[in-house]
């Protein structure tokens, strides 16, 4: 699967923050089955901050999702999308964007935990787990 600059709930639901959504995108993914999401969030964007991978990879693991990798999206992988979104964010050129990788992990869906993740903070490169 991938998600290419989303916005409003599903924005929300891959930054951890909405759990119905997450789980849906959860749903959709096989066990094993990958997704990379990439996501732009500015200040003036209304939306808070992209969460620490340590929140959202305990927002994953409540749907069955291991956060394999949160960094910062190099050009290639920006133009690479082909988004006419990103473009008219001017997403890679000024604007950050954040590559994300997950995984489903294999076995039974858990039952969605209504919890919701940490506060948001900035977000480290590097692989998570």
């Amino acid at each position: 699967m991938t998600i290419h600059f989303p916005w409003a709930s599903l924005l929300r639901g891959v930054l951890g923050r909405d759990d119905a959504v997450l789980a849906g995108v959860a749903g959709l993914l096989a066990p094993g089955a990958h997704a990379t999401v990439l996501v732009s969030v500015v200040p003036r964007d209304g939306v808070p901050a992209i969460p620490a991978a340590a929140a959202l990879a305990a927002a994953y693991a409540r749907h069955g999702l291991e956060l394999v990798e949160a960094r910062a999206a190099d050009d290639s992988e920006v133009a690479a999308a082909h988004s006419s979104w990103a473009k008219r964010l001017r997403a890679g050129g000024g604007r950050p964007v954040t590559l994300l990788r997950l995984r489903r992990r294999g076995g039974s869906r858990p039952a969605p935990d209504r919890a919701r993740a940490g506060s948001p903070a900035g977000l480290p490169a590097g692989r998570c787990g």
